[in-house]
């Protein structure tokens, strides 16, 4: 196993720990020398500083200082990539052809914890699929904190390239889990409003689609912008 992403990973705390410990003691240094200039000031040092201790101390505190910075920056910087760059796996999906225009798609979804659900099979008209659901996105600072971003996988549909076929055919679409459901219409509606705005940066639907492909199988994740679909070779 390639110990490099867990390297990655665990950086974050190192650096929060050689932050904290710089910053504490470039403090202590601060303090300790701003009490000896005190006490020089008011002639009550039992050993007064030289000029030279003073430069010394102060040199080194600032350079314990600037360590803090740049371990805190770093520190920060890490865990608002890895939040804004985190995706989690909700399904995985085949889609074969049985004719042309005729699609079979087989949906696998998967739980929080990476357990696979149930098979769903769909049969399909159309040159691609399409699957989609609804999305409800937070702002960057919520992100930063690790919120995720909710969503529901509610429709799967065969998709046609051109609109003079799209006109042609009828639609051929199936609801998953209900559909869209009563909450997630007023979300939609009402969900970047009022006291939500500081939180939600937006409420929607979205999709992706793909051809078939009976030698694939594809990977649906959530990230917190919505849904990307890898492809993964059979």
């Amino acid at each position: 196993m390639d110990p490099t992403p867990q390297l990655f990973w665990s950086a974050p705390r190192v650096l929060l720990g050689v932050g904290l410990v710089a910053a504490a003691a470039s403090l202590w240094v601060f303090l300790r020398l701003l009490r000896r200039v005190l006490q020089r000031l008011f002639q009550r040092a039992a050993r007064p500083i030289g000029l030279l201790g003073a430069a010394s101390s102060l040199i080194f505190s600032l350079a314990l200082g600037l360590v803090a910075s740049v371990a805190l920056g770093l520190c920060v910087a890490l865990v608002g990539y890895r939040a804004f760059s985190a995706r989690t796996r909700v399904a995985e999906i085949q889609c074969i052809e049985l004719a042309p225009t005729k699609l079979r798609l087989y949906y696998v979804g998967m739980g929080p914890d990476g357990r696979r659900g149930p098979t769903e099979t769909y049969d399909l008209e159309g040159d691609e699929w399409t699957v989609g659901g609804e999305i409800l996105r937070f702002r960057p600072a919520l992100i930063a904190l690790g919120l995720e971003a909710v969503h529901a996988v509610n429709r799967v549909e065969g998709h046609w390239r051109s609109a003079a076929d799209a006109n042609a055919h009828h639609v051929t679409a199936f609801d998953r889990d209900g559909g869209v459901g009563k909450a997630w219409l007023l979300l939609e509606r009402h969900g970047t409003r009022g006291p939500l705005a500081w939180a939600v940066a937006g409420v929607h639907g979205q999709s992706v689609s793909q051809l078939p492909d009976r030698r694939a199988v594809y990977e649906l994740f959530v990230t917190p912008s919505g849904y990307v679909l890898d492809k993964r070779a059979n």
